[in-house]
């Protein structure tokens, strides 16, 4: 279901670093979030969605699994928490490493997609607080069975039904709630039907999103 991650007691070896976000200033491009459980087809879509629109994509496990092969402190408590289920990468490492990412990537580009993110409330408040608003959230769903049985032809037909049922429930009310106040912005796409079809479904979400968006702007100027 991807990385769980949450603001834990502050590590008094860890520090933040400051980051100059004016770059964003002077190329104010879009921001979306993508989430959905395992089993709605959220990675192969956020791949067709950044060739498509040609936005940088983004994904936060990617991102934690490098960070945590880092010989550094933040890399050990990142490969920690990875490695041990009672532990949570805090937000405000998930936020810093988004952080790094835009600002290498930012230069030239069209838009970013962040692919599994937020997870938590934290996460989605502190993102907008410190880089910017989100401009739409692509909040995919699907029947519990299709999910399952997604799941199963992928990884392996063995995985336990119960099993499964947890982890897409505790996925789905975590972002329920992270999303929660940005209702305004959420776009949600049934993940049913053929990749295509549900595609087609996300890209004109997207492109009316991009439109509010647009005008929000000229009205601005």
């Amino acid at each position: 279901m991807g990385v769980c991650c949450s603001t834990l007691e502050k590590d008094p070896s860890f520090q933040r670093l400051p980051y100059d976000m004016s770059k964003l200033t002077t190329n104010p491009v879009p921001f979306i979030w993508m989430v959905g459980a395992s089993g709605t087809g959220r990675h192969l879509h956020a791949r067709t969605i950044s060739e498509k629109f040609i936005y940088e994509l983004i994904s936060v496990s990617n991102l934690l699994q490098s960070e945590g092969n880092q010989p550094t402190e933040r890399g050990r408590i990142v490969h920690d928490a990875l490695r041990d289920s009672t532990r949570k990468v805090p937000d405000e490492i998930v936020i810093d490493l988004l952080k790094e990412e835009i600002l290498s990537k930012v230069r030239g580009s069209n838009g970013f997609l962040f692919n599994g993110f937020p997870r938590t409330a934290q996460q989605a408040s502190m993102f907008v607080k410190e880089i910017g608003n989100v401009d739409a959230i692509i909040y995919l769903y699907t029947d519990m069975q299709v999910m399952i049985s997604r799941i199963r032809e992928k990884k392996s037909k063995n995985l336990h039904e119960n099993l499964l049922k947890r982890q897409i429930r505790t996925y789905t009310k975590e972002v329920k709630k992270a999303v929660s106040k940005y209702g305004a912005k959420i776009e949600k796409v049934c993940a049913d039907g053929p990749p295509g079809v549900v595609y087609g479904h996300i890209e004109a979400a997207i492109n009316v999103r991009l439109h509010v968006r647009a005008t929000s702007i000229y009205s601005r100027n």
